[in-house]
């Protein structure tokens, strides 16, 4: 037997052993791995092989060889596996499809921000059926913004609400927050004046935003919501760096906003 024999024959052990555990952890269904592991947000890359979820189109768990799944980590090839452990091969954020990253989109790579386009237009039509002209995402050369617009006896009024700007300075983002993520305290009628639904188009945007950057959008995006809201459980903090998952986020206050400059950890 030559080397590329054992090694493949090797390989197909290993594929055989973890077939057999996804079997016993995941055939009894949804959100029972059997024995898992947290990372607790590790840098460190955990080597294993994706297994397809079952019942969940496209979700993977990521598991070792010594048969243990694996959650808030990243893989050998670079993803991220969520909390609940397991990685979507695309997530799905008001209409807008975005593949899941295995590497940070930095100010550099990103280029003009055309690229960001067809998801916008995406999340738009969305945004159009859900609040009708109430919210707006317009794209620019360096960075997205969504707008606010509401009709007043002296004309249309339009505030800015949530932004990403290109910065290269930190060859990454700087995220604003100009609302209260929960909806806006004031209603302007009787179908879009309704704060949680207003706060459920907010937070998807900014995770449209996270999401089409980084490897854990996600988590990304309910740090600085919770930082936002006062409850700040990942310790972001005030002109500091501090990392949550594969991104540097520090918090810099603004005039009634909220600026979180954001650039890849590793």
């Amino acid at each position: 037997m030559n080397n590329k024999t054992r090694i493949t024959a090797r390989i197909l052990t290993i594929m055989g052993v973890l077939m057999t555990v996804a079997a016993v952890y995941l055939s009894s269904g949804v959100g029972k791995l059997g024995p898992m592991r947290s990372e607790a947000n590790s840098i460190s890359k955990v080597n294993g092989v994706w297994i397809p979820f079952p019942g969940i189109d496209g979700a993977f768990a990521y598991a070792s060889s010594d048969g243990v799944f694996h959650s808030d980590c990243y893989s050998s090839d670079g993803y991220y596996v969520e909390a609940n452990g397991l990685r979507y091969l695309t997530k799905n954020i008001l209409g807008a499809v975005l593949p899941m990253r295995n590497t940070w989109l930095t100010a550099g790579e990103s280029g003009n921000f055309d690229i960001f386009v067809p998801g916008a237009i995406a999340v738009q039509q969305t945004l159009s059926t859900g609040l009708k002209n109430y919210r707006t995402l317009s794209v620019y050369s360096n960075y997205m913004m969504l707008s606010s617009v509401a009709n007043t006896s002296n004309g249309a009024y339009i505030a800015d609400r949530l932004g990403m700007y290109k910065n290269s300075d930190i060859n990454g983002y700087t995220i604003m927050v100009g609302t209260s993520i929960i909806g806006d305290r004031k209603a302007i009628s009787g179908a879009i004046g309704n704060v949680d639904l207003i706060a459920y188009y907010d937070y998807e945007v900014l995770r449209f935003f996270t999401n089409s950057v980084c490897r854990n959008g996600d988590l990304l995006a309910g740090a600085i919501y919770s930082h936002w809201m006062d409850a700040n459980e990942q310790g972001i903090k005030l002109g500091e760096w501090v990392r949550i998952g594969d991104t540097m986020v520090r918090y810099i206050p603004g005039d009634g906003r909220g600026l979180y400059e954001i650039k890849p950890a590793f």
